[in-house]
């Protein structure tokens, strides 16, 4: 674990930062662990009636969009991490200017500062 001295934020927030994205890696795991047992338990509980298979594919759908959701977030905490490692938290990839403190703590995984962040999604949108 060795920061480099190009992120702005002091080591001691770096390491909150990242105790924090490695106890969210460690949840999401679990979360994505127990979702592939669930799906594959109703997977392999064989056919029943219309009702019991119209039921059981709603929860297939259900379970595999909670594990599609944690799998994208484990991606982002994991780039996350490797950020802090390289030294490049809380720098913004589009400008280079520091991401606030604020987004960081309700994103630890942003990439972006708030005005560029706008701008993509505007670029997007338009």
């Amino acid at each position: 674990m060795s920061f480099m001295s190009q992120s702005p934020l002091a080591t001691n927030v770096l390491l909150l930062f990242e105790t924090g994205l490695r106890d969210q890696q460690r949840e999401l795991a679990r979360a994505i662990e127990k979702s592939q047992k669930e799906i594959r338990a109703l997977a392999d509980s064989g056919p029943g009636d219309v009702i019991d298979d119209s039921f059981g594919n709603a929860c297939k759908e259900n379970m595999l969009a909670s594990y599609c959701q944690n799998r994208t977030l484990l991606r982002k905490v994991e780039l996350a991490l490797k950020r802090i490692s390289m030294g490049d938290f809380g720098l913004c990839d589009a400008c280079g200017d520091t991401i606030s403190h604020k987004r960081l703590q309700a994103l630890p995984w942003a990439t972006n500062c708030i005005e560029c962040q706008e701008q993509s999604e505007q670029g997007r949108v338009n």
